[in-house]
């Protein structure tokens, strides 16, 4: 059961992708960046169309005592467009500290590939689909 990750931001979304059996080998897909490309759920649309997966694990921007935020909310409504337009579950992941991480995980890159803004949400995309699979695997 194949998934894919998304890490909602105001700028750009980073896409991940499990391998077919969804059991692993997470990869980071692509990076929609939102001034490129204003149709935001168009572009996801076609990715999920190409990539055919089960369901979306999408991460959830949640406060320090896991409350819900403005970021949140946001997150929350551009979900539920993606799953009315796609008809594919979406699940939710606490995404406290994946872009951190993914910027400690940038550091060990070479020069030239640290300064690729989307790689950051990649990895990040990455990080949210590996926790959705730790939590869920049997």
């Amino acid at each position: 059961m194949k998934l894919i990750g998304v890490d909602y931001g105001r700028r750009r979304i980073g896409i991940a992708v499990t391998d077919a059996q969804g059991r692993g080998a997470v990869r980071g897909l692509c990076v929609i960046d939102r001034k490129k490309n204003p149709d935001l759920l168009s572009e996801l649309l076609r990715i999920i169309g190409d990539e055919n997966p089960a369901a979306i694990v999408m991460g959830l921007p949640l406060g320090d005592k896991d409350q819900e935020t403005t970021m949140s909310a946001e997150v929350r409504a551009f979900a539920s467009e993606v799953e009315q337009r796609s008809k594919l579950p979406i699940h939710f992941v606490d995404e406290s500290f994946t872009s951190q991480k993914a910027a400690e995980l940038i550091m060990f890159r070479k020069k030239k590939e640290r300064r690729d803004k989307g790689l950051a949400d990649r990895i990040a995309a990455c990080l949210i689909l590996q926790a959705y699979l730790d939590i869920n695997s049997i």
